[in-house]
Order: structure tokens, then sequence, then C-alpha cells
């Protein structure tokens, strides 16, 4: 029989603190009901070929922006308000594409083909 390490958790969600133009936001990971929703999303966008194996993505349109917000809060007079697909596609991409890789780490989306998780 293997032995394991035992696990220790919290479930305090991990954040990450964002100046955009001076203004505070926040990055929150998402809760395993979000990260369902956000999978779901990008599922929905495969191609497929006949056998069903994935041919690549057939619609990019607000696939970066739509886990940004999920996970995007701004700090208003000390209240989280959420922040919209539709601002968010509209900030510069370079900003748009560092935000979405803080995300995907913040809430443990790794690429698929790098996960090894199972493989030990």
């Amino acid at each position: 029989m293997q032995e394991h390490e035992a696990l220790d958790f919290t479930l305090d969600r991990n954040e990450r603190p964002v100046t955009i133009n001076g203004e505070a936001y926040v990055l929150v990971e998402l809760d395993g009901k979000e990260r369902d929703k956000y999978l779901n999303n990008v599922g929905g966008r495969v191609r497929t070929n006949k056998d069903g194996t994935p041919a690549g993505v057939r619609d990019f349109d607000g696939l970066e922006a739509s886990l940004i917000a999920g996970s995007l809060r701004k700090i208003e007079n000390g209240e989280r308000v959420p922040v919209d697909v539709a601002t968010i596609q509209g900030w510069p991409a370079r900003v748009v594409s560092a935000l979405f890789k803080a995300a995907k780490d913040l809430s443990a989306l790794g690429d698929e083909k790098k996960d090894d998780r199972g493989n030990d």
C-alpha cells in the first residue's frame, strides 16, 4: 500500500491585487461552481474531428475576458464590484493577456497538455 502525504487546506480563496490606471482591483480565485462554468464555456467552443478528438477552438470572442470577469473585482468605496466582459474587451490586449494568465494561475486552470496530475 502506497503512503500519501497528508493534504492540508484552508477554504480562504487566494487573491492577487491589481492596479489599472492607478485604480485598485483584485483578482479572486474562482470557487468550484465558477470554475465549472468557465470550463463549460471553453468546452462549448471546442471544434472536434469526426472521431470526436479536439481539433481547435471555433470561437475565441470573449474567451479570455470571460475568465477575467469571473475573477476581477474593482474596489469602489471599500466594495468589490464585478467588471463586465465588455469593459475588459475594451482594454489593450497586453493587459487582457496578463490578467488572463494571472487568473488562470490563481484558479489552477493550467494547460491540459502540461498538466501531469495523476501521472505518478
